[in-house]
């Protein structure tokens, strides 16, 4: 798949789930945990279709994806399958660091646990 198909699909996530968001929230921002993860996994589709552009910044782009992830993660209203399904959907599009699925999946892997201890924290 070439890097313009790519981005429009991206660009297609980054908008069904800023949709989805928006519906959800009504168009309140951040003011509930849920409202967090999912203004926030809009924003972070959105970098991956910026990192898919640019062809640079892998590892970027899989932290956004496990931070999308940590929507899915069990908290509070979980099972999110919409989380999971636009990390799974954005994987194969953006570049790999290094050239590496494993070390994508690594990165994403982590940053979903620190996002989700972060997001515990947070006030």
């Amino acid at each position: 798949m070439g890097k313009a198909a790519r981005f429009f699909a991206a660009g297609f996530d980054t908008a069904a789930i800023g949709i989805l968001a928006y519906n959800e929230t009504g168009g309140r921002f951040a003011a509930t945990l849920a409202e967090y993860v999912l203004w926030g996994s809009v924003l972070a589709a959105a970098i991956c279709a910026i990192v898919i552009l640019l062809e640079r910044g892998a590892p970027l782009a899989w932290i956004a994806i496990g931070y999308i992830l940590f929507g899915g993660l069990p908290t509070q209203g979980s099972p999110h399958y919409a989380f999971i399904l636009l990390a799974l959907a954005l994987a194969p599009m953006v570049p790999r660091p290094r050239g590496s699925l494993g070390l994508g999946i690594a990165i994403a892997a982590v940053s979903a646990l620190v996002s989700r201890v972060a997001i515990a924290f947070a006030p």
